[in-house]
């Protein structure tokens, strides 16, 4: 059974279910799908694979999700890593790979009738290690969005690169091979990592792919929607991006 937090919201319009979503490891990811309303779909309709922080999981991140379902017009996958939440497996780096490849298949499969460019890749903080991973292999993806990304585990810590073969999630690698539009959000006050990052992994975009970053100037890590205003102001931040998916 399910976390009881994960039940559907009477909200009117579209439909909320929890999934299982099984990994090539053997194991599941739970998983929440937000769809907007049958009437509204069309060919444009994107469906955003959602990757949040570390101290987190689908349930705590409920309302955001379905605000940026409804706003947004779009669908939206909310999933926990192994070892998270409701989820089977151990959280380990190699899991969170796993796991990506294996929503954003089923994803492809029962949301997207096949189309990646219906696909929004979005990673908060160290969901944008699995983002990126996926982001350089996968050919047709519509975008990516970064949210308070880090340029790798070890960077967060020490600009050495003395234990670089200790690092986790080199995104500033991979950002690089990227092959979708990419957004950047970063909050200016973010003590957690540094927003340093966000500019790194912004410039690493190649040119043809860069999207206008938002440098929130008075948020941290956790708080870019939080405020007066900003919530209203992240979902036009992201309308717009998704605007320019088409260019």
């Amino acid at each position: 059974v399910l976390d009881p937090r994960l039940a559907p919201p009477r909200f009117q319009g579209g439909s909320v279910e929890a999934v299982k979503i099984p990994t090539k490891k053997g194991s599941y990811c739970a998983a929440i799908v937000y769809r907007v309303p049958e009437q509204s779909l069309n060919a444009n309709t994107r469906t955003i694979i959602y990757s949040h922080g570390n101290a987190t999981d689908i349930g705590a991140m409920f309302p955001l999700q379905a605000i940026l379902a409804h706003s947004l017009e779009c669908n939206v996958v909310s999933y926990d890593y192994s070892g998270y939440g409701e989820s089977g497996g151990v959280a380990m780096e190699a899991n969170t790979y796993t796991d990506i490849m294996g929503v954003y298949a089923w994803t492809l499969s029962n949301i997207c009738d096949g189309d990646e460019s219906r696909i929004i890749l979005y990673g908060q903080s160290v969901g944008s290690g699995p983002c990126c991973y996926l982001a350089c292999r996968e050919n047709g993806l519509g975008g990516m969005i970064l949210h308070s990304p880090f340029m790798s585990g070890m960077r967060v810590l020490t600009p050495s690169r003395a234990l670089a073969c200790l690092d986790i999630y080199p995104n500033i690698d991979r950002i690089r091979k990227s092959k979708c539009p990419v957004m950047v959000i970063h909050g200016r006050l973010d003590e957690e990592v540094e927003i340093s990052h966000g500019v790194a992994m912004h410039q690493a975009v190649p040119n043809h792919y860069k999207r206008d970053p938002w440098w929130v100037p008075d948020r941290g890590h956790n708080d870019i929607t939080e405020g007066p205003g900003k919530l209203a102001e992240y979902i036009g931040r992201l309308r717009s991006f998704m605007g320019t998916l088409d260019d």
